[in-house]
């Protein structure tokens, strides 16, 4: 290289065939147990609401606070019942009440699997009429509060909203005759648009929808009915096909492999979940230990933590319950990543990560993963084109490669290199509860609800050349004042240093 190639590459800005990147081996977290959203165990808190008695977590709101459980969840299931509306429309009131507790959520840093019913020992629900009414009031209040609602279950119908034991929809049967489709067909409109229904057998879905065809990866997410319903299992581990949930309804064996490996292939894309009913002791000595093979098998996101004790006390005494309290849902852990050491202005910005999702299921709701670059002064936001809901579990790994763009008027300094993978909502995307932690050791930061990548890279000022290898003859592309210089080397280039 001349003299005068030299001096001239010194003072140009640079940049631009390549840029040394460092490679960051993670190291994983495969014990410790800690909240993220939208998956684990939950509680159930329910109970009859009225114009005189509208809350279910106002004037609760210790229940999230306190030792125990709730140190590892972000999560409760929330069951309305409305046995004193069974023939009058939804109050004013009620509704309100039901905002109010919405934002209780909000507060404490929680989502709700949400159902609603009108019976707990009878056969006596609404008419068909009056739970198609019901929805419709209730819609409004769905849509504003989605941001906290992981998932609708189709309820109303039933004693527990469980679409069995009816008066109205058709007793003892899982048949989707016409009542039960109005409802359905309800609420799909009512359910906000990027959240799960969640139904009790899957004969309902695939009655509903004239096929057993399970969903696949290319529908899923797509908004179609198909790609939107999802199920809940409230007999787990129970006999008989778990209580009739792979029964064909007298059509058919109760226990049918057909359904469960329908469930197994399509809860890789919608969300499965529920509780165990089991209340035999002798069964439960028998079936306990089978759960994690079951929750990998059908992709389980939350669980009852407490019904039916006959089996959560002998997870809780064997350590299962620990167990599957960390893989229950999705669980994220970092490999390995590469990262640029220095990028200008306006540049680009290669990245490659390998994400291990050790856990029972997907992330389902829609979220953006970002790479956020820190300085003391400054923070810079870039997403990242992978969906996470397509990090798929069970050891799974998924290689990211992109490549991003540095804004132009970023502030040169050195940085430091974050991922974040905070809720999709506005209103609690700031909330660090929202967001998913990493299973990886010195990662988390509870602050700001970011992951470390334990990374740096620099932004050059204008005065400062960033560091290339050419081959020989190989054309230079350099910025320099906001214009592009190419130039030419007359022999072999090496790294240049920093001046």
């Amino acid at each position: 290289m001349t003299v005068s190639h030299w001096l001239c590459c010194l003072c140009l800005c640079a940049l631009t065939l390549s840029v040394k990147a460092g490679v960051v081996t993670y190291t994983v977290d495969d014990t410790t147990v800690f909240p993220n959203p939208e998956r684990g165990f939950t509680d159930e808190i329910s109970g009859k609401v009225s114009d005189s008695k509208n809350h279910l977590l106002v004037g609760n709101e210790d229940y999230f606070d306190r030792a125990g459980d709730r140190e590892t969840q972000r999560l409760v299931v929330l069951l309305y019942n409305l046995y004193n509306y069974k023939t009058k429309a939804l109050s004013t009131r009620m509704l309100q009440g039901f905002d109010d507790d919405m934002q209780v959520l909000r507060n404490k840093g929680y989502k709700c699997v949400l159902r609603f019913a009108y019976s707990e020992s009878d056969k006596r629900d609404a008419t068909k009429e009056r739970v198609v009414a019901h929805i419709a009031q209730l819609k409004p209040h769905l849509s504003s509060n989605a941001d906290v609602i992981y998932a609708l279950e189709a309820g109303f119908v039933g004693e527990w909203g469980e679409w069995y034991y009816s008066a109205n929809f058709g007793n003892e049967s899982q048949q989707l005759n016409a009542n039960r489709r109005a409802v359905l067909v309800s609420l799909l409109d009512a359910c906000p648009a990027d959240r799960f229904l969640l139904v009790r057998y899957p004969l309902i879905k695939m009655q509903y929808l004239g096929d057993e065809q399970a969903l696949t990866s290319d529908s899923a997410f797509s908004g179609s009915p198909r790609a939107r319903i999802g199920h809940h299992n409230d007999a787990f581990l129970n006999d008989y096909g778990n209580d009739g949930t792979y029964g064909r309804d007298g059509d058919g064996p109760d226990d049918d492999p057909v359904l469960r490996q329908y469930i197994a292939a399509e809860t890789l894309y919608v969300p499965n979940g529920g509780e165990t009913n089991v209340e035999n002791s002798s069964l439960a000595q028998s079936v306990y230990a089978n759960a994690e093979s079951e929750m990998r098998t059908y992709h389980w996101s939350f669980c009852g933590a407490e019904y039916a004790e006959e089996v959560t006390n002998l997870w809780r005494s064997s350590g299962i319950f620990e167990q599957l309290n960390r893989l229950m849902g999705y669980r994220f852990q970092l490999v390995n990543g590469t990262y640029p050491d220095a990028v200008p202005a306006g540049g680009a910005m290669p990245v490659s990560m390998t994400v291990r999702n050790t856990g029972f299921a997907p992330l389902y709701n829609a979220r953006t993963a970002y790479i956020v670059l820190c300085s003391a002064t400054d923070t810079f936001r870039l997403a990242l084109q992978s969906d996470p809901r397509r990090w798929l579990p069970n050891n799974a790994e998924t290689t990211i490669n992109e490549t991003l763009t540095l804004p132009s008027d970023i502030v040169p300094g050195t940085y430091h290199l974050y991922l974040h993978l905070p809720d999709a909502y506005a209103s609690i995307a700031d909330n660090p509860r929202f967001a998913i932690r990493l299973a990886n050791t010195n990662c988390w930061d509870g602050t700001t609800g970011m992951n470390d990548l334990g990374a740096e890279m620099t932004v050059p000022s204008g005065e400062q050349a960033v560091p290339y290898v050419t081959a020989p003859d190989t054309p230079r592309k350099i910025l320099r004042d906001g214009q592009l210089l190419i130039l030419r080397g007359e022999s072999t280039y090496t790294i240049l240093g920093w001046q």
